[in-house]
């Protein structure tokens, strides 16, 4: 039996990395298989690990600023000319340490100084990934740092899962502010500060307004200042799909494996875990779900492609202590039991 295991990241709990291993561990306990492991993002945590899972290359730990502005460590991965950055490595919420958030005063600083780095290491091609952020500096910090000279002849790519412009109800204020902590009151006033920053800053060469473009109101505007650079946007979940050849390895297997933290209505819009069982239904595949709980009904999950989702906890169950050690043991309980 061959088994191919891509599920995204445990949210605030394990990486997708350790999420797959965990479950080909759990799984091969009562039933010995062949497996493809395959780590998923769709641009936001694990970006790096799962194209690094992919495509190899080499990590570059860089001294940058992060989003209180103070010093930390981020990582550039490097695969021949091509660089890949994690925006929440660099800007994501884990780095806050006093609360109340203040979202407008975090900076993407750090983001365009990784930037700068891969273009001092000789990069033509610059992925972006976005996702997992806590600034809404509308990419303000990576303008005032990139040196725009340098970007001349070289690719500029932010992947995301996110398609919404800068400005308006599904922008990076309006549509994304209140998860990041923004009160009412600041959110318009982001909104009237991402106005005059769209309004200030100049067209791209290609004449295009990167605030109205698809993906601008990512991270918090992070999009944009990428966008406002010369960036296309990309699909993240496309590209780190493409850096398994996922569809092809789903192809020649006899059961997929997916999984997250929680899985809700909102993981079959889109998302990782959707995304994977597309793929499976494409290819007659059965998927199934391995999860932190499962909070999607069997309907939501059958019209998905998921013929079967199960949690380590039940809705309203406290966190396990150990969670690779409860998804191991959910993974070999259901391995015991599943059949095709």
């Amino acid at each position: 039996m061959r088994i191919v295991i891509a599920p995204d990241c445990f949210t605030g709990t394990l990486s997708a990395a350790q999420a797959a291993q965990a479950i080909k561990t759990g799984w091969e306990k009562a039933n010995p298989a062949t497996f493809f492991l395959a780590p998923m993002s769709d641009g936001g945590p694990g970006f790096i690990d799962a194209i690094n899972h992919g495509f190899g290359g080499n990590i570059i730990n860089c001294q940058v600023t992060g989003l209180e502005h103070t010093e930390i460590s981020a990582p550039l991965l490097v695969v021949g000319k091509t660089a890949y950055i994690e925006s929440h490595l660099v800007v994501g919420p884990q780095f806050i340490t006093s609360l109340p958030k203040t979202p407008d005063k975090y900076t993407s600083k750090g983001i365009g100084e990784l930037i700068n780095r891969a273009l001092d290491e000789g990069c033509q091609t610059i992925f972006v990934g976005i996702g997992g952020t806590a600034s809404m500096d509308a990419g303000v910090g990576i303008l005032e740092t990139v040196d725009r000279n340098k970007l001349e002849d070289v690719e500029l790519i932010a992947a995301s899962d996110v398609d919404v412009p800068l400005l308006g109800n599904r922008g990076a204020a309006k549509g994304f502010g209140k998860q990041k902590g923004a009160s009412e009151e600041l959110i318009e006033e982001l909104e009237i500060k991402f106005t005059e920053i769209a309004k200030n800053t100049a067209r791209r060469k290609d004449n295009k307004d990167a605030a109205v473009m698809l993906g601008a109101g990512a991270g918090g505007g992070i999009g944009f200042g990428l966008m406002a650079l010369g960036a296309n946007r990309v699909s993240g979940w496309e590209l780190v799909t493409d850096s398994y050849d996922l569809a092809n390895e789903i192809q020649n297997c006899d059961l997929v494996i997916t999984g997250e933290g929680s899985l809700d209505w909102q993981s079959l819009r889109g998302k990782v875990v959707a995304g994977v069982a597309e793929l499976a239904t494409n290819e007659a595949k059965a998927c199934i779900a391995l999860c932190g709980q499962v909070l999607a009904g069997k309907r939501e999950l059958a019209a998905a492609g998921i013929v079967g989702a199960y949690g380590c906890i039940k809705e309203g169950e406290a966190l396990p202590l150990d969670p690779v050690s409860s998804l191991i043991e959910l993974s070999e309980r259901v391995s015991r039991t599943w059949t095709q």
